[in-house]
């Protein structure tokens, strides 16, 4: 009797007592210190790794500068400063600028802000403050003001892929006549984007409540303008070796007018597409389809910057009624041009000038 007591105290005893399991159990992990310490390793490697591109960016920035300014071309980059950590790398300047002296070339601005994202580093957006300073040759020295102007560049090799610049209420003034509240030209927004696939180039504009001068395009009153072109160049490449800065650069060049579309305050406007190619000594050859939205209102615009053509204009217009129209009913007019001779079937309407 005794001896069975005391087995059950002893299996009683026995079954209170805490196991080893059961200490390893209430152990505290390591775990999350391991994770934890991880996490800050990474973040100081990030950062160290961050810093460095940071300075290799100023650097190469300094050493360019130096290299342009060996070639005469004095590039400014006021206080460059890397900037854009955690999730960013990029640039800023208190100042910028471009003065070639060999090409009477000169054009200054603000600050310059720009980044890309660590994990798209060749995806580059960048910001100028202005006003702007403008002198090149042929033209009256210009101030540049604007709302906000950005710009967006895709890099690659051996040429940038994706460039575009977009600006908003901008003014154009003379810098000569500060005073003159008359802006030689005021635009509400703008947007010029070109996109390269070797060798193919397209280019396109799109510009909102574009107002000149009077007498500043053709020594004539323009009125109000909103338009938009898209234009694919076969071999646009070839432009970037030449060094011609107006329209001779397209000698040689074939490619397609997709879209280029004036519009006027009233709703009127011009549209004109179709293939074209310039010869090499500057005569342009294509076919053309001309629309006109609103005949008459177009009338009204072209007579009033070209008065003395107020007959032709007005004979045009006549004809345009009768001639096929487009899906929204505005008359299309075939226009075929060979080495700068226009025609509409077998008349013969004009010479375009060569380039």
């Amino acid at each position: 009797m005794t001896a069975g007591l005391d087995c059950q105290l002893t299996d009683s005893e026995t079954s209170t007592m805490p196991s080893s399991t059961a200490d390893n159990i209430r152990k505290p992990s390591r775990a999350p210190l391991i994770i934890g310490g991880l996490i800050v390793l990474a973040a100081l490697l990030y950062t160290a790794g961050w810093y460095f591109l940071a300075n290799q960016l100023e650097s190469r920035v300094a050493t360019n500068i130096a290299a342009f300014k060996q070639q005469g071309i004095d590039a400014i980059c006021e206080n460059a400063t890397a900037s854009g950590y955690p999730v960013r790398v990029g640039l800023d300047c208190s100042r910028v600028g471009w003065v070639d002296q060999a090409k009477g070339i000169s054009i200054t601005a603000g600050s310059l802000r720009s980044a890309a994202r660590i994990y798209d580093p060749l995806q580059i957006a960048s910001s100028v403050e202005g006003p702007a300073t403008v002198s090149v040759p042929g033209v009256p020295p210009l101030d540049v003001k604007w709302h906000s102007l950005a710009t967006s560049i895709r890099l690659d090799k051996p040429l940038p892929k994706h460039l575009s610049i977009e600006g908003s209420n901008v003014m154009v003034n003379e810098r000569e006549k500060p005073g003159d509240p008359a802006a030689l030209a005021v635009m509400q927004t703008g947007k010029l984007q070109f996109d390269a696939s070797e060798p193919q180039m397209d280019i396109a504009l799109a510009f909102d409540r574009l107002k000149f001068a009077d007498n500043v395009v053709f020594n004539r009153p323009l009125p109000e303008l909103t338009g938009a072109a898209e234009v694919q160049l076969a071999n646009g490449f070839a432009l970037l070796g030449k060094p011609g800065r107006d329209l001779s650069v397209l000698r040689g060049q074939t490619g397609t007018l997709r879209k280029v579309d004036v519009a006027f305050q009233d709703g009127s406007g011009i549209s004109i597409s179709g293939p074209f190619s310039v010869a090499d000594d500057g005569r342009v050859s294509g076919d053309f389809k001309v629309t006109l939205r609103d005949p008459e209102g177009v009338a009204k615009v072209m007579q009033a910057i070209f008065p003395e053509a107020d007959n032709t204009i007005s004979t045009v217009v006549q004809a345009m009624a009768f001639v096929p129209k487009d899906e929204s009913g505005a008359p299309t007019l075939p226009i075929t041009v060979k080495n700068g001779k226009m025609s509409v079937g077998f008349i013969s309407i004009g010479r375009l000038p060569a380039l």
